[in-house]
């Protein structure tokens, strides 16, 4: 179904008028001049994953338009028919990039692919080996806001793996014991997909369906090692198919998108407060709120502000304000906009800010990425899609590490 039009408002230009000396007529003023970008300081470098491949591009702080790099891209390791890869993370600090590779969930071990970023262009190079071993089907990958621990959240075999990053390196080394269990005691079922570590890297949170529903696992990060230990309570109670976890910049509140939600259903995002200290989610007294059709994805703005949903099904992202007492959403609707939507591409799937926090980019697996600005409002307006890059499932950002 083809996705709804969207109308944006048109606004005329203000026209001042300014008081003449001795009672002379007044006369327009000069048009404001146009507001002139400064281009960031450094470089930013957006990594887009698709399959076997991350194609690699540099991001216009101005417009957010991607420029390939030469090469344009780089190889994961691996091919067809091995199962192809759905998440990579760069690194905050702008030195490395990694990849998580599914492989196999029957006969191959799975692996995390190694990558430097040249801090000049971009580009990636494989590191010395070129992958390291990991849980079986690693469906998430997640990296501390610090550039020190890397986590994977593996489906089949209930675990998150445990690294270190060699800091001249990259090289990720696993921690001892190199993985935890998300399985709960007493529980038969845990089917772990999505994993983030809140702002301060603290606290890593995992999304999960387990025997008797769906959860969120709650960890404390050691700081020296990266090792998780389980918080108390281990667990919270999620909606559905919980899909993306994530915690606001803030660090005050954290949601849960959840997949198997339709617009009518008002656990779509499951709202949570975080306590500072323990690291352990509360259920928002109004639990939950609706988005549109299969939510997959949830991100907040870099003054935790705003949030935005990809709802997969409609083919649009919903766009809430977040009230800063209670962390609750609402939809940012407008009389132009009240359902408060924006139209994405073909199947869309992941989102995420760059750098600036000037620009949101939407993953579309049927087509481009799409771009958006944010407004001051918190709205989004298209800016245009990526490229030609299509079928891909995870993008990155960081910027140049000099």
């Amino acid at each position: 179904m083809k996705p709804a039009g969207l109308y944006p408002a048109i606004l005329g230009p203000a026209v001042l008028l300014t008081a003449g000396c001795g009672g002379s007529p007044t006369s327009p003023s000069s048009p404001a001049a146009p507001a002139v970008c400064v281009p960031a300081s450094k470089a930013e470098f957006s990594y887009v994953l698709t399959s076997y491949a991350v194609s690699m591009f540099t991001v216009d702080s101005c417009t957010g338009l991607f420029t390939a790099t030469t090469p344009a891209s780089v190889s994961t390791g691996y091919a067809y028919p091995q199962d192809d890869s759905e998440q990579m993370v760069a690194d905050p600090l702008g030195r490395f990039a990694y990849v998580a590779n599914l492989v196999s969930n029957a006969s191959d071990l799975s692996t995390i692919s190694m990558y430097t970023i040249n801090p000049t262009t971009g580009v990636l190079t494989p590191t010395t080996p070129a992958t390291v071993p990991t849980g079986w089907f690693p469906q998430g990958i997640a990296i501390d806001p610090l550039g020190r621990f890397v986590y994977t959240v593996n489906t089949d075999d209930a675990t998150v793996s445990m690294f270190t990053i060699n800091q001249t390196t990259g090289i990720l080394t696993p921690t001892t014991p190199a993985s935890v269990s998300t399985l709960i005691p007493g529980e038969l079922l845990s089917e772990p997909t999505f994993l983030t570590v809140d702002p301060t890297g603290r606290f890593l949170y995992v999304s999960a369906l387990d025997t008797y529903g769906a959860t969120v696992s709650m960890y404390a990060i050691n700081q020296t090692t990266g090792f998780l230990t389980p918080l108390s309570p281990a667990t919270v109670p999620a909606g559905g198919i919980p899909f993306q976890v994530v915690v606001a910049p803030s660090g005050k509140f954290a949601y849960v998108v959840n997949n198997s939600s339709g617009g009518e259903i008002t656990d779509a995002v499951s709202q949570y407060t975080v306590n500072p200290t323990t690291g352990v989610l509360t259920e928002n007294p109004s639990y939950g709120v609706a988005a549109g059709n299969a939510p997959t994805a949830i991100a907040v703005d870099p003054t935790s502000r705003y949030a935005y949903v990809v709802n997969r099904l409609d083919n649009t992202v919903s766009m809430f304000t977040i009230d800063s007492t209670t962390g609750d959403l609402t939809l940012n609707s407008t009389l132009t906009n009240p359902t408060a939507t924006i139209a994405t591409g073909a199947e869309p799937f992941r989102i995420d800010f760059d750098p600036s926090g000037k620009f949101v980019f939407v993953t579309n697996e049927g087509s481009a990425a799409s771009i958006y600005t944010v407004n001051s409002d918190g709205t989004l307006t298209n800016a245009g899609t990526t490229g030609s890059v299509t079928g891909a499932l995870s993008t990155a950002f960081t910027t140049a590490s000099q």
